[in-house]
């Protein structure tokens, strides 16, 4: 079974028909989308939801007479307010299957996904946790935003607020249990540490402790990442392993480009393009 992989398009309609052309030329099966699905805009909630209503489900139906399938959980930056209405698109399109921190069988494989991350110095925390117990809150550059069904609202005290959610390492431990690790891919939008696969400008790696030693001790056969955009492209890998587990993180780009890496995950060889 081939897929292709692609993370952080951000709603950009250019990229989206570029992994839709790619995906068609390399007779794949399969696309799997590893977060931060919707655009990004001033009017945050409307354009995200415009983007789910519209562009979104016409999409996955071209996939679907394509006979391609599409896998996708969603990332740091597309509002948790439209979670309903992700899951109703996503389960209205035949052949598409949501990730959002569930599991789904296909193809022989189970894929589980999370789109939560890691605290850091940005306002919209709506899928952010401390990476560890011992993680304290980040400083935040401007007013902390979160959102609900209608819409977004600030939060005053934040780190209070966020020591009353779980941890990541937490969270990752309530995801569906993989019965068979050899055939699981886990799809989490925020990569590991340790593994070059969260590297930014400045040469620090971000990357999560929770998230490398939960794939240490799940020893599934795949995981796939992203978040980090920039990450391949000053030094770090695209793809990893810890222990058993093969971490891929591909990077992105802007504009129409997209970066996407074409998998068999019976050989695990891999093709990343760009």
């Amino acid at each position: 079974m081939k897929i292709l992989y692609a993370s952080d398009l951000h709603g950009r309609l250019g990229a989206y028909e570029t992994v839709f052309e790619r995906a068609v030329a390399r007779g794949v099966s399969t696309i799997v989308n590893g977060g931060d699905v919707y655009p990004l805009g001033p009017d945050l909630f409307a354009v995200q939801r415009e983007f789910l209503e519209g562009y979104f489900p016409d999409y996955l139906e071209r996939l679907h007479k394509e006979g391609i399938a599409y896998l996708a959980t969603l990332g740091n930056m597309d509002l948790r307010g439209h979670d309903d209405l992700f899951r109703r698109v996503m389960a209205q399109a035949p052949g598409a299957h949501c990730l959002l921190e569930e599991s789904t069988a296909f193809g022989g494989y189970t894929f589980i996904g999370s789109a939560m991350s890691i605290d850091g110095p940005f306002s919209l925390k709506d899928r952010c946790l401390r990476d560890t117990a011992d993680s304290a809150p980040s400083s935040s550059l401007a007013r902390v935003l979160v959102s609900d069904h209608s819409g977004i609202r600030g939060i005053d005290d934040w780190p209070g607020w966020v020591r009353k959610l779980p941890t990541l390492g937490e969270h990752l431990e309530s995801l569906p249990r993989p019965k068979d690790p050899e055939k699981t891919i886990y799809v989490l939008h925020q990569p590991p540490l340790g593994v070059g696969q969260g590297i930014i400008s400045s040469g620090i790696d971000v990357g999560s402790e929770a998230v490398a030693d939960f794939l240490a001790r799940s020893k599934v056969l795949l995981s796939l990442h992203g978040h980090i955009h920039e990450s391949p492209f000053v030094g770090g890998n695209w793809r990893s392993k810890i222990g058993r587990t093969t971490c891929v993180q591909p990077g992105q780009l802007s504009g129409s480009e997209s970066v996407t890496v074409l998998i068999d995950l019976e050989s695990l060889e891999m093709e990343r393009h760009y």
